[in-house]
């Protein structure tokens, strides 16, 4: 076993600063996603090109899951959480300052690669700092971090009208620059260690054995699904209510907080669910977050202008607590599948399959948009997705944890 530090981390402010991180990254994201109407406007830019602006945050999200990771083991949790913070800060302020689609699309892939630490280095802190019977509940909390950063960037956007998005967006990255300070305050990390060397072999064939595992490969391409619902909603919620349902922006931008901040609920909720009345069995509660949120897409679809008031509101719940909530049970699921000695690995495959999702989605559902014009073909098909999900898990649903 083994051997716990002599000194735990106290929960304030050090595991208040790990909610932090997760909280930026977010932030910084939603914030650009929520001002994309004035962004568009200003730029000439296409749905599609909306679209591409998440995907390019979790293309370099995802491509650089695995090594970020690696360099996490290496350099520890501070520094790693301090150049996440910088990194992300950086490319708000591009984004802040530019003027081209070519320029938002590299601001936003420098925020996707900053984030790419944060998952590591924040487990990693959670692994290493606090007591064993507190650990998995501290987990699900620093994920509550993301919701929160998404309200608070989705809700930033509010002042975009007035200020403008340029100064909305360069404040998010200010306000990230110095938490980058802070992180500093966190203690030395004492256990990083050289990695251990692999040849380049070795490492294919690790990757190799992961993506033989053919339950495992249904739970991640079920993740990826989902988290292509997750983004589809980031991107195009406030969009669709303004266009197809006659909200305002603050109006929009108030129901895609709400989808965040629901959120926040239901990561906490689903994780409990799982360890207390599910017997630890995630599939099962995957299952259920996967059919009731195919069912709130496809409740979009049949949102009008006469009845955006009461169901719009109503559908945000519902979807930020079930696809928008989903991740922290999906990574459960996937760590139970697989061998120990392949969990960091799994994580990483999953991370990977997840993010790939979200460069698909948002601009294959803008498309989809551009051809028909028609925003409840575009939610049917995003609700086929998630259904398609839930019969990825069905498949398994018999494995043994």
């Amino acid at each position: 076993m083994t051997a716990a530090p002599p000194d735990f981390v106290p929960i304030w402010p050090g595991f208040g600063l790990i909610v932090s991180a997760h909280c930026l990254g977010a932030m910084n994201l939603l914030a650009v996603l929520a001002c994309s109407p004035l962004i568009a406007a200003d730029m000439g830019l296409s749905a599609v090109e909306i679209g591409l602006i998440a995907s390019a945050y979790s293309a370099a999200l995802g491509a650089l899951s695995i090594p970020a990771g690696r360099l996490t083991d290496l350099i520890g949790v501070r520094v790693s959480l301090f150049m996440a913070a910088m990194i992300t800060a950086a490319g708000a302020i591009v984004i802040a300052t530019g003027d081209s689609f070519a320029v938002t699309l590299g601001g936003i892939l420098l925020c996707g690669a900053g984030y790419s630490l944060v998952n590591p280095a924040a487990g990693r802190a959670v692994l290493l700092w606090y007591p064993p019977d507190r650990r998995g509940t501290l987990m699900g909390i620093k994920q509550t971090g993301v919701p929160l950063g998404g309200a608070i960037g989705t809700s930033s956007a509010m002042l975009a009208p007035a200020l403008g998005w340029q100064v909305v967006i360069g404040g998010i990255g200010g306000i990230t620059a110095i938490c980058g300070v802070l992180f500093l305050m966190l203690p030395r990390d004492q256990t990083t260690r050289t990695i251990a060397r692999m040849t380049l072999r070795d490492e294919f064939a690790a990757i190799g054995r992961l993506f033989r595992n053919p339950v495992l490969g249904r739970i991640n391409l079920a993740s990826g699904l989902t988290n292509g619902g997750q983004f589809i909603l980031w991107s195009y919620l406030t969009e669709f209510l303004r266009m197809g349902a006659g909200f305002g922006l603050p109006l929009a931008n108030a129901c895609l907080s709400i989808l965040h901040v629901s959120s926040i609920g239901g990561r906490i909720f689903w994780g409990w669910l799982s360890d207390r009345a599910m017997g630890g069995d995630s599939r099962i509660t995957l299952l259920l977050v996967a059919g009731i949120a195919t069912l709130g897409l496809l409740g979009i679809a049949l949102v009008t202008p006469a009845n955006a008031v009461l169901l719009a509101p109503l559908l945000a719940v519902v979807l930020g607590v079930t696809i928008c909530s989903a991740t922290g049970v999906q990574m459960a699921l996937t760590i139970q599948t697989a061998q120990p000695a392949q969990a960091g690995g799994a994580i990483g495959y999953n991370m990977l399959a997840t993010n790939i999702g979200g460069v698909i989605a948002p601009p294959a559902f803008g498309l989809v948009l551009e051809l028909s014009g028609s925003f409840a073909l575009s939610w049917l098909l995003a609700a086929t997705g998630v259904a398609l999900a839930f019969g990825l898990i069905w498949t398994d649903r018999r494995v043994k944890q």
